[in-house]
């Protein structure tokens, strides 16, 4: 049975969330498909969505981890292409409608499983192990706040070369309203504010 979207598998981006959210439902439709009789037109229109979802999804992901210098980006975007590939290959060689069924479960199942659950959460352990607070304490990125600000990506810098933090609304707040500073773990150096994208990134 495919796991449901929760707040554990969440990287603290509004966007990219909402993003997965509706991937792992897609996912559902495909696992809930796979042991009803369905007609192959029902099952290519699911392949359909999910395929254009996912290239989506990929895109927008691959702009994102540019603008936090993700530096395994790379690697990242080869498994998105892989990815595309694999889909690609399954839509030419389908043979039967059971067939199709049984190929797309499995496909998302290791998808879902190997890149979300896996892939995607590296770059949220990356953002989060770039920021400290001011005391050292590590950083909880659970708060959450007002929906359409949470929407914006918001971007600090430190004096490290090129480094760009991705701060979610959560620490905005705490830095906004509070005062409290926080720094980069590597330079040790508090975060500037560098700018704001409030409609995609």
């Amino acid at each position: 049975m495919l796991p449901k979207w929760d707040k554990t598998f969440s990287v603290h981006n509004a966007k990219i969330d909402e993003q997965h959210k509706k991937l792992f439902e897609l996912a559902g439709k495909v696992e809930y498909l796979i042991d009803k009789p369905v007609y192959k037109d029902e099952i290519k229109n699911l392949l359909a969505e999910f395929f254009n979802y996912m290239k989506d999804h990929f895109y927008e992901e691959e702009r994102y981890m540019e603008l936090i210098k993700y530096p395994d980006i790379e690697t990242h975007k080869k498994i998105h292409k892989h990815i595309i590939q694999s889909m690609i290959e399954l839509i030419k060689n389908i043979k039967s409608t059971n067939d199709l069924k049984e190929k797309l479960y499995l496909a998302v199942k290791k998808w879902l499983l190997e890149h979300i659950l896996y892939e995607d959460m590296k770059v949220e352990q990356y953002r989060r192990s770039s920021l400290a607070s001011e005391d050292d304490k590590e950083v909880s990125f659970e708060e959450e706040g007002d929906e359409e600000l949470e929407n914006a990506v918001y971007l600090y810098i430190c004096k490290c070369s090129g480094a760009i933090h991705d701060v979610p609304f959560g620490i905005l707040e705490k830095i906004k309203l509070q005062g409290k500073k926080f720094k980069c773990k590597k330079c040790r150096e508090a975060l500037e504010f560098y700018k704001v994208y409030s409609e995609g990134f």
